[in-house]
């Protein structure tokens, strides 16, 4: 089987049910054993599994390990109206030089271990390297259950938390997150068991794990440490991409044109940066608003002529590698 270049899923956050929900419309051939919550997909292409646990009212936990042999991106859509914040944790087993990259709020962030909070305003990406395996878990949390656990006063005293609950402010993140591995760890060896003591081991964990996040990140207020990327001089490029995503790839000399450098230093830095080439992420871009006409209900036919396809077929195939799946496919799940 020829494999893509890459690989690419989006979902919605602070939403658990939504998330599953999704989970299957992207995975329809999955396993799913509804009784313990676990999900496995292996096609050739992306070797993953996925567990779902309601903790108690208000708390949901997912867990999930990936392997890849090609670069996987996933996109967190916003939910603006949602009640739930949601707390994340990855990580890559294979330590190599910046595994992991984070897009927020059109800002690029490198590391190989990430750590998150975040309402439903968030809008994130986060890039996988190939061939590694990552692993992580994720809790949804439901602003009765914080109202519920957290003293309102010490909620309001904590500026950087409380805008986050009252959405002045989306997300805190942080690339110090080795103090939670064992943890995170731990959760998802538990949750895989069978055994009388599992939902109250979970919980147990779950609760420490918030905890020792709420300590440390807004407690103690410390430094993020994330290695941001420097990209001003690619910005004009990036800006045109965004606003000409319907038209054709213009070519990279046109590109570094408009960012006043050579072509072939142009294309080094936009590798170095994004790890595709400007081609590949010019094309990422036509795939993300096909999949945002596709949910307006816009016919296949109709976004590939948006989207300025010579026909159909050349549109179905650059849908398939990047999301798994024909557009007709995808419609009809």
């Amino acid at each position: 089987m020829e494999l893509p270049k890459s690989i690419r899923f989006s979902s919605t956050i602070a939403d658990p049910e939504a998330y599953i929900k999704e989970m299957f419309q992207m995975h329809p051939d999955a396993i799913h054993d509804e009784h313990s919550g676990f999900i496995e997909i292996n096609n050739g292409i992306l070797d993953s599994s996925f567990r779902y646990e309601l903790l108690e009212q208000d708390l949901f936990l997912f867990t999930f390990s990936s392997y890849s042999p090609v670069d996987a991106e996933y996109e967190f859509l916003p939910n603006p109206n949602s009640e739930y914040l949601t707390m994340v944790f990855y990580f890559t087993e294979t330590r190599t030089k910046n595994p992991l990259y984070l897009k927020l709020e059109e800002q690029f962030y490198s590391s190989d271990q990430i750590s998150m909070f975040f309402n439903g305003k968030m809008n994130a990406e986060i890039f996988i390297k190939s061939k590694l395996k990552a692993f992580g878990l994720r809790l949804d949390i439901h602003k009765n259950w914080i109202e519920r656990n957290i003293n309102p006063i010490q909620i309001k005293n904590n500026t950087a938390f409380n805008e986050i609950i009252e959405g002045n402010r989306k997300t805190s993140i942080s690339t110090k997150t080795e103090i939670y591995k064992d943890l995170v760890t731990e959760i998802c060896t538990q949750i895989s068991k069978e055994s009388l003591s599992k939902s109250l081991n979970l919980k147990a964990l779950s609760y420490n794990l918030i905890s020792k996040f709420f300590d440390e990140e807004f407690d103690s207020n410390p430094e993020i440490k994330l290695i941001k990327i420097s990209y001003g001089e690619l910005k004009s490029a990036l800006n045109w991409m965004e606003k000409h995503v319907n038209g054709e790839f213009p070519g990279s000399d046109f590109l570094a044109d408009l960012c006043c450098i050579s072509e072939s230093s142009f294309s080094k830095k936009f590798k170095t940066n994004f790890r595709i080439s400007p081609a590949h992420y010019f094309r990422n871009l036509k795939m993300k608003e096909a999949l945002n006409l596709l949910q307006l209900g816009y016919n296949v036919k109709d976004v590939a002529y948006k989207l300025d396809y010579k026909d159909v077929s050349a549109f179905g195939r650059s849908f398939k590698q990047i999301y798994g799946k024909s557009p007709a496919l995808y419609v009809k799940s």
